[in-house]
């Protein structure tokens, strides 16, 4: 059975047979406003898959409707073994800061050390309490593996380590229950991995209110799941 590519107004299909494989979102080119980019991340993930094609023809058939089935497809789950990498450590650390005597967050939550507070598990945080920068380090180590096993949790589609670490940095600020009920895991479990990184800049308010540093780290990590420089945004 042939492999084809079939082109709607607002994307772009992965055709098997009569069912799509992949949908393949356009969007605006940052440097040419007459130009549409296309996100390949979805072939990507299909080509990542256990029953992956070792041949496929391609040709491509254009219509003004988006085909009515899905394919059926079960995405491989994220690797068991990953873990936050160098950069998306840098970020939470540079976000969260180093805080040896407990203080109360933007929201008022009792914080300590690298964004430790009492809803992440042991210790308890409280008013007046002290830590030493080796205590710092042993609690976000544990605090990191709490988050990196949510991030695996709830994607099912591939991810390079700078999308999970990416996740992770996101999961560690917001919880992973925001995660868990968020469009962009929504988007992404589809294999819409540029639909996902845009949601990231829409999660910039505590309180109520935009923060700036809010929207830096979102930048930050909208770039590092991109694999683009994030550190102009440290």
């Amino acid at each position: 059975m042939g492999t084809w590519i079939k082109e709607t107004s607002k994307a772009i299909y992965l055709m098997e047979g009569g069912y799509w494989i992949s949908r393949l979102s356009k969007y605006p080119s940052a440097t040419n406003p007459n130009e549409q980019v296309l996100n390949i991340g979805a072939i990507r993930s299909w080509f990542l898959r256990d029953d992956y094609p070792r041949a496929m023809t391609v040709s491509i058939q254009s219509s003004k409707e988006p085909p009515q089935k899905p394919a059926p497809l079960t995405p491989p789950p994220v690797s068991r073994n990953d873990q936050i990498n160098r950069d998306g450590l840098r970020i939470i650390k540079h976000f969260e800061g180093l805080e040896l005597r407990a203080y109360q967050d933007s929201v008022g939550v009792w914080t300590i050390g690298y964004g430790h507070t009492s809803a992440a598990g042991p210790p308890t945080v409280y008013a007046g309490q002290t830590i030493t920068e080796a205590e710092a380090e042993a609690i976000l180590k544990k605090d990191l593996g709490i988050f990196e096993n949510g991030v695996r949790d709830v994607v099912t589609v591939p991810l390079n380590s700078n999308q999970f670490s990416a996740l992770v940095s996101f999961s560690f600020n917001v919880g992973v229950g925001a995660l868990r009920t968020s469009t962009l895991l929504r988007l992404l479990n589809t294999g819409d991995y540029q639909g996902a990184a845009d949601q990231l800049p829409r999660w910039v308010k505590a309180g109520g209110e935009t923060l700036l540093g809010l929207v830096r780290r979102r930048d930050a990590e909208r770039a590092l799941f991109l694999s683009q420089d994030y550190t102009v945004y440290l």
